[in-house]
């Protein structure tokens, strides 16, 4: 069984490619950075980072399917152009998968903060702290400390959970298998 977290960003996305038995196939970034002003620069941009992305899944998992792709949620606090910006890269990336019939699941920042540190307001330095205390993964990035958090999420609301799992992991896989 093998999930994928994609924590998209326009900045560092952050892609965390995990096998049920721990092993991690993949911890990267794809990085972007703006190629002018214009709308049509924008969304070449969006194209790009996507692409980007599915390319390094295709590399890694050249002839397999993952069995789930998490993704983070939109960042409600991101405004104007930076919401309607992240907005495109997520929507592509979700009608990707509906392309390639992959089954994937949407998992908000405050509900993956919870299932990492119990607590749905974690700082992101205590997020790459408990995934490095809890499962060993140590990232210089929050970006792919939350993209392997989003993948061992999937595992277990897939029924794969890496560790015997907390009252309120417990309750965040109740709430994700709604979406499987």
């Amino acid at each position: 069984m093998i999930t994928i977290g994609l924590d998209l960003s326009l900045v560092k996305s952050g892609i965390a490619i995990i096998k049920d038995n721990g092993t991690v196939l993949y911890s990267g970034l794809i990085k972007s950075k703006p190629s002018g002003d214009k709308p049509l620069h924008e969304t070449k941009r969006i194209i790009k980072i996507v692409e980007d992305v599915f390319e390094k899944i295709d590399e890694i998992l050249p002839k397999e399917d993952p069995d789930l792709v998490v993704i983070e949620g939109l960042a409600f606090m991101a405004k104007g152009t930076s919401l309607v910006q992240l907005s495109g890269l997520n929507y592509i990336a979700r009608a990707i998968l509906t392309e390639l019939e992959w089954p994937f699941m949407i998992v908000q920042a405050t509900t993956l903060k919870k299932f990492i540190t119990q607590k749905g307001n974690a700082e992101k330095d205590l997020m790459m702290m408990a995934i490095f205390k809890d499962y060993g993964f140590e990232s210089q990035d929050n970006n792919q400390g939350d993209a392997y958090g989003l993948s061992i999420c999937g595992l277990a609301a897939l029924g794969k959970s890496l560790k015997k799992l907390t009252i309120p992991q417990q309750e965040v896989v109740s709430l994700l298998q709604k979406q499987l």
